[in-house]
């Protein structure tokens, strides 16, 4: 049996995998026929027969160009840091008009997308919607607060005091739009209580098997009609108003394209993840122990945890008002399969 057929579940399914594979080799029938597992066999539903394109309907252009002004961002200000570093003010002042125009761009996309989401939805549902926008405008503020302080400290460095004033007033009121902001965020309904799945949390879907990696959501569908008939998602059993996340879907599992990597946005009812199905069960424990292979994962997160879940970057936790959560290996630190949160 494989060494990860630990625990005594685990052990269960290896013994009777090897039972079964022990009768197909007689019988020809597939061993996958014996899988003693909730989560979804991957394999199994990937050999189903269904129309070419079916499978990857759920491709988006929308949510790839999200990830995409997102790792701009990081990029950039990678970019800037080392420009001060360096005292490299002229270049700075370059790097920083890039990012406010990627800040704007991605500005206006999570507007459009803001206002899909409402009118898709029952007052109800948008409770849950008013908290991710509320968080949204609570981490622009705190961001362009970070840039106003910086300039400012500039500017008194530089003995340019009336400027220095003017980003001083500015703080000010960016203030009491973070205190709004967060007073706002805490009257809603907390995001956990909308969303199921987390940040680098790896997913099988249920009806295709293709499998992928947590990256964001949204709390209901902001795809435009055209992709909606595509995917056929206004026919799912919670429609449109249910959480959609973004997904970095297993570059084994889909075709190649030129124009996009394989990024997908799925409704929340069409995913499963081996510790909702599982009674806690791992993602290694279910599917083995390969990391992801996708070229957004290096930027996106630090490695793989001891349950084959995936370390999101701090930035990315940030955009989403993640919390930490650290994972480590039986016997490096703790009791064994430990999990802590900060």
């Amino acid at each position: 049996a494989p060494r990860r057929c630990q625990a005594s579940r685990v052990n269960r399914r290896c013994s009777v995998t090897a039972a079964s594979g022990s009768d197909s080799s007689s019988s020809g029938s597939s061993s996958t026929e014996a899988w003693a597992w909730r989560s979804p066999n991957w394999e199994a539903l990937r050999r189903q027969v269904m129309p070419a394109g079916q499978r990857e309907s759920e491709r988006s252009a929308l949510v790839n160009e999200e990830i995409v002004y997102f790792i701009f961002q990081l990029e950039l200000d990678a970019q800037l840091q080392r420009a001060l570093n360096y005292e490299a003010f002229e270049a700075a002042q370059q790097i920083r008009a890039k990012r406010e125009t990627v800040d704007l761009a991605l500005r206006d996309m999570q507007e459009r997308k803001a206002i899909l989401v409402q009118s898709s939805m029952s007052d109800e549902d948008a409770v849950g919607a008013g908290a991710a926008q509320a968080s949204l405008d609570l981490r622009d503020t705190m961001s362009e607060g970070l840039r106003l302080r910086s300039e400012m400290q500039r500017a008194v460095q530089e003995e340019r005091y009336v400027d220095a004033a003017k980003m001083r007033d500015m703080l000010a009121a960016l203030d009491r739009q973070a205190k709004q902001a967060e007073a706002l965020a805490a009257e809603q309904l907390p995001m956990e209580q909308v969303v199921s799945l987390r940040l680098g949390q790896r997913v099988v879907h249920r009806k295709y098997g293709y499998r992928g990696v947590v990256v964001g959501w949204d709390v209901g569908c902001c795809e435009d009609e055209a992709w909606q008939q595509a995917t056929q998602a206004g026919d799912l059993t919670m429609g449109l108003s249910q959480p959609f996340y973004h997904l970095l879907v297993e570059v084994s599992d889909w075709s190649y394209s030129a124009a996009q990597p394989p990024v997908a946005y799925v409704a929340q009812e069409l995913l499963a993840a081996p510790e909702l199905e599982d009674d806690g069960a791992s993602w290694g424990q279910v599917y083995g122990p390969d990391p992801l292979q996708h070229p957004y994962s290096y930027v996106l997160f630090l490695g793989q945890d001891a349950r084959g879940d995936m370390l999101p970057c701090r930035q990315l936790r940030d955009k989403y008002s993640a919390r930490r959560r650290d994972v480590y290996r039986p016997g490096a630190e703790g009791q064994e399969g430990e999990e802590q949160a900060e």
